[in-house]
């Protein structure tokens, strides 16, 4: 389920925590931050409580979580890949941007 919202941290369009996706109203019809928090949303759907944790506590889940959600975003034209390498910044995850940006090749 789909809630919009304003009600989001600073700095982030939209989260998944699953059973929902909240986004920021303004960012309701963006197909492509949509489809970013799908795979968020796929992931937790099995694991959730085990997801959330990991997520929470690993910056290496943390980063491949990001890493594949940023990916199908870029893939859609959602976002470039620089401006997904200037994201994964805001997760602190201990990367620079060269960094983020190796991470988000395709392999």
């Amino acid at each position: 389920m789909i809630i919009s919202t304003n009600l989001i941290f600073r700095g982030f369009a939209a989260f998944s925590l699953w059973p929902f996706i909240f986004v920021r109203p303004e960012y309701r019809n963006d197909k492509a931050l949509i489809e970013h928090e799908l795979v968020h949303y796929r992931e937790q759907a099995w694991i959730m409580p085990v997801w959330v944790l990991f997520y929470l506590v690993s910056r290496k889940f943390r980063l491949a979580a990001e890493v594949r959600a940023y990916t199908r975003e870029i893939e859609l034209g959602g976002i470039t890949r620089e401006q997904a390498a200037h994201a994964l910044l805001g997760y602190r995850l201990g990367i620079n941007f060269n960094q983020a940006l190796r991470a988000l090749i395709p392999v």
